[in-house]
């Protein structure tokens, strides 16, 4: 019975956040429980507890005396969120490309075969996760935990961000290229090479955004 439950809010937000992603929830929009559990046939305590998933994500705000609604950031925050990533990324990577072990080098090389793997499959959740591990384990080779810390706080953000602003669906965008230059140059041992790769890679990400032609109409520049 447990399992059952279990199975329906699962059931419950896989749906809820999927609609989000394809834009069926538009941003801003507030998530109402009873017409939600209308339109899925549900009850309202599974989708009460989609919606706090989907808060702990990051994906809703919960507002006192009104009610659950879906995030709306700005291109500006999101690009700025991902140029603080590029410079603490930029800095583990250095650190990392003194210090990389053989062992390490294969698991990374491991994570990129992976992904390459889950994204011709079109699955963007086990995509994201893969793609987050890769950038986090360069961080956590870097021996710096504050550092790691930080950048997992900001993986965790971009996550959120390329869910609501998905360059990779629209634009078939895999960054399984760049990702190998970075590992290519940790293999070579160059610091300034590593930074640098690691740099191209992200501002590429932002790039992906601002030609998207998926930002809502209030973003456009006229």
């Amino acid at each position: 019975m447990k399992r059952s439950k279990k199975n329906s809010e699962d059931a419950v937000y896989r749906k809820i956040k999927s609609a989000i992603r394809k834009r069926y929830i538009k941003q801003g929009s507030q998530l109402v429980e009873i017409t939600l559990a209308q339109q899925l046939g549900v009850s309202r305590t599974p989708v009460r507890s989609a919606i706090k998933r989907l808060e702990a994500e990051g994906l809703v705000n919960s507002v006192p005396n009104k009610g659950a609604f879906v995030i709306t950031p700005t291109l500006r925050e999101i690009e700025e969120t991902f140029l603080v990533r590029a410079q603490l990324e930029k800095m583990a990577a250095r650190l990392t490309a003194r210090k990389i072990t053989k062992k390490q080098l294969t698991l990374l090389q491991e994570l990129i075969n992976t992904e390459a793997a889950v994204f011709d499959k079109n699955n963007l959740d086990e995509y994201f996760s893969v793609n987050d591990t890769l950038h986090l384990r360069i961080a956590e080779f870097s021996g710096n935990g504050v550092l790691c810390t930080y950048i997992r706080e900001l993986l965790d953000k971009t996550r959120i961000y390329l869910i609501l602003y998905d360059p990779f669906f629209k634009l078939e965008y895999s960054p399984t290229a760049e990702h190998q230059t970075i590992i290519d140059a940790l293999k070579k041992g160059r610091p300034k090479e590593t930074s640098k790769a690691v740099e191209r890679h992200i501002k590429s990400s932002i790039e992906g955004l601002d030609s998207a032609e998926i930002l809502p109409e209030d973003y456009l520049s006229i």
